[in-house]
């Protein structure tokens, strides 16, 4: 199974307000890159991943317990996007 291609700017969404769109928009391509991840077609599990893998960069700009709070949204709003399972 694989979610929308607006997972990727959901998650650019809830970024944004932490580090600038810019920033949110360009850490993610990054980390689909290095990933392999095809934003057009992730997979639930590519998405933890890319979730967790943003999260640890979180961590340096907003520290760790910011940072958790926003993974927390963002594991969130991707179940959403995947029909709340």
């Amino acid at each position: 199974m694989t979610l929308g291609s607006d997972v990727v700017e959901t998650i650019v969404r809830v970024l944004s307000p932490y580090v600038g769109e810019t920033m949110a928009r360009s850490a993610t391509a990054a980390q689909c890159q290095k990933l392999g991840i095809d934003g057009a077609r992730m997979t639930p599990e590519a998405a933890e991943t890319l979730i967790a893998r943003l999260g640890s960069g979180l961590n340096i700009f907003i520290g760790r317990e910011r940072s958790a709070r926003v993974v927390d949204e963002l594991r969130r709003v991707v179940a959403q996007a995947d029909g709340g399972k």
